[in-house]
Formats: structure tokens, sequence, C-alpha cells
């Protein structure tokens, strides 16, 4: 048998994985403990922070599934909706989604350590974030390059359209950012070497190997991708990564204080642009046009700074 005709063991198809994930986190927080360079209760005040965070965005996973089997009850009968909704496929997909979303959660609201107090930017949580999903795709190699796009080659014919979406969003955001400077002169803001550093690296490359390469993967696999959008087979997993997607910058928790907040515009914003994410990992089967166009929007205000410096 040809080993592409053989079968790709997900996250969803195994649990050798979910202990060995969570070792970033269990180490930094060894490491609070063991020195003691942050009071126990403050760092356990940020695991919990991180906790109810993630659980809020767990909570909408499970609306928006709720949602989408309804959408798809008045849309395809209720035979497919029993389908989606009696399968367990469907439930450990999501059960997996949300354990995905509660890594990412708390990690990104540890107390760093003081390595990291050096850094105007929350380094520590998208280095976490970079380990734990690099255990998983290491773990699971053949579904990382298969399914979650984890290769530099992509589909014949995507390339052009990619790159296009990917120049246009960067070249609007360039212009958009010297025209509001113009109108505002007020609104302009110095752009330092790091804050280009982590615009164009870790951040937006950890929520790309997560969100699309990880947790898409897992959703088209559970609902399917039966319709075609510019060329991408998409389904159900689009819009409900979208949205959980939106409301992880819709609802927010500052890292400080624990204040909680809603940002109603920055959650539009993210829902959109995970659309268009999600399209351009689907079309070109691969994370990596998806990182270059989730760079594009912050790059693009960066380099539009610069230029009317």
């Amino acid at each position: 048998m040809s080993p592409l005709a053989l079968p790709v063991r997900g996250p969803s198809d195994t649990t050798r994985w979910v202990l060995p994930v969570a070792l970033p986190i269990a180490v930094v927080l060894a490491v609070h403990t063991l020195t003691g360079t942050e009071a126990t209760g403050a760092v356990l005040r940020s695991v919990g922070v991180g906790a109810m965070w993630g659980g809020s965005l767990v909570a909408g996973l499970v609306v928006t599934v709720a949602a989408v089997l309804a959408a798809t009850m008045l849309r395809s009968g209720s035979g497919r909706a029993r389908d989606l909704a009696t399968s367990p496929s469907t439930w450990i997909a999501v059960a997996v989604v949300a354990y995905f979303i509660l890594l990412t959660a708390v990690g990104s609201r540890i107390v760093p350590l003081p390595f990291f107090d050096a850094f105007e930017r929350h380094w520590q949580g998208k280095v976490l974030d970079l380990l734990w999903v690099a255990i998983l795709f290491a773990m699971l190699r053949r579904w990382a390059r298969r399914e979650a796009g984890l290769r530099l080659t992509v589909r014949r014919g995507s390339l052009r359209p990619a790159m296009f979406t990917i120049g246009a969003v960067f070249a609007l955001f360039i212009g958009l950012t010297v025209l509001s400077v113009a109108l505002d002169p007020a609104s302009r803001s110095a752009v330092g070497a790091e804050q280009l550093l982590f615009d164009g690296t870790l951040p937006n490359l950890t929520e790309e190997l997560i969100w699309r390469g990880a947790m898409l993967a897992l959703l088209d696999r559970a609902f399917g991708t039966p319709r075609r959008l510019f060329g991408a087979k998409v389904g159900w997993g689009l819009v409900i990564a979208s949205v959980v997607f939106g409301l992880g910058h819709a609802v927010m928790v500052d890292l400080a204080t624990g204040a909680w907040s809603v940002d109603i515009a920055g959650g539009v914003f993210a829902a959109v642009m995970g659309l268009a994410l999600g399209w351009i990992w689907a079309r070109t089967g691969s994370v990596w046009p998806a990182f270059l166009l989730h760079c594009a929007p912050e790059l693009g205000v960066d380099i539009g700074m610069a230029l009317t410096g």
C-alpha cells in the first residue's frame, strides 16, 4: 500500500500526545516554584485567570458548534445534523480543540520568568505556544504534514492567488496607516526593532500553527469540507474556528491586572481575518502562506508608521 493511502492518525485518534504537550507549561510553573522568583499566589492567580479566559472561549466554541448543528438541521435536514451530533468523532474533535484553547490561554497568561522581564512584549507566552504545538506536531508528524499543512510546498495553482492576497493586504494597511497619520499626526507612534520582530515572528506563527494548522484541521476532519470557496475546499470548521478566533480577540484579560474587557470591533476584525486565514490555509494546503497573511496587517501598520517618520 502506498504511504499516501495509509490512514493518518491525528490528535482525535490517540491520547499519547495529551500529557507531553502540557510539559512546557509545567516546566515554567516548576521553575517559578523552585526559584521563588514570584509569589506562589501571583503565579496561581495568573493560571486561574488564563483558565477562566480559556473557559470563556471554550463556552463560545460549544455555543458555536450548537449553532452550526442547528444551521445544518435547517439547511440539510435533521438526518445530517443528527449524524454530526451523535458522532463521537465530532465531540472528540471539539474536546481536543477545547484542550488546545486552554493550553494557549493558560500559557499566555502565566507570570513571565525573570529572563523575559527585559522585553517589552510578552514573549514567554508565545514561546510556550510554540513549544507545545511543536511537541504535538513532532509526535504526529504525518498528520502535521498531510492535514495540518506543516509543509513548504503549496497546492498547484494556489501560489499566485495567495501571494496576491498577502501583497494586497500588506499594501492596504500601509496605505491606511499613512492616510491615518496624515489626517491625525498625533496618531503616529514609534516602531522599534522589538515590535517589528514580534509582529513578524512568534505571535502570528504560533496562532497559525494552533488555530489553522491544528484546530481547523481537526474541525475539517470532523465536519467535512463539502464546499468550494474561491478554489478552497471548506466546511463548517472554517466558520467555527473563525468565530472562536474572533471571540479570543474580543474578550480580553489584562496580563498585569487581570481586568476583563470587551473589544467588539477587534473581535469582528479578527473573525473576518480568521475566515481569510482559513481560506488561504485551505487553498494552499500549507500553514506558511497563512502565517504571511497574518503578518501582513501588523507589518503593514509598522511600515506605514515608519514611512511617516
